[in-house]
């Protein structure tokens, strides 16, 4: 679990927790609807952590809300007028971050600098994000994603290439 809450997560964790209730609703039936993992729900609802974009979109599915609603439980100025928004944190022990305002969205709206992406940092979001789906769909997906980026990257060129 996280050494420390997150600025803001309290109250939306409070209020993810009271719709789950509210529908009669297991944590584990949330995890199964959402398709998230039981770990990290757990985490949003006890104030440990904000959610992702992704993870806040699947939440609002699975509670039958729409993803603002459930979004206008994050008190984001709270969170971005904390002193660590805008700088850089040390990476954790384990070398993996998952700080929600590294996004560089929520910098920019706090007006702090938006870093360069750290070529590591992506790496670890990348493998972050390819573990947390189900064990049998992990090789497919992280196929298909570099699949996706030397597309990407062969499409760039072609198109520098015509510009020249």
């Amino acid at each position: 679990m996280a050494a420390r809450k997150e600025p803001g997560a309290e109250e939306f964790g409070s209020r993810l927790k009271a719709r789950r209730e509210e529908l009669g609703l297991s944590r584990r039936d949330v995890v199964e609807a959402s398709g998230l993992s039981y770990p990290y729900v757990s985490q949003l609802e006890t104030g440990y952590r904000l959610p992702s974009h992704k993870a806040l979109a699947a939440l609002a599915e699975a509670l039958e809300l729409d993803p603002g609603e459930l979004s206008a439980s994050i008190p984001y100025g709270e969170a971005l007028a904390s002193s660590d928004m805008r700088l850089p944190r040390k990476p954790r022990p384990s070398g993996r971050s998952q700080d929600w305002h590294a996004n560089p969205q929520y910098l920019e709206a706090a007006g702090a600098p938006v870093p360069p992406p750290d070529p590591d940092g992506v790496a670890q979001q990348i493998a972050d994000l390819v573990g947390g789906l189900p064990e049998d769909q992990r090789l497919d997906t992280l196929s298909a994603a570099q699949r996706e980026v030397m597309e990407r990257l062969i499409a760039e060129r072609s198109h520098e290439g015509r510009n020249r």
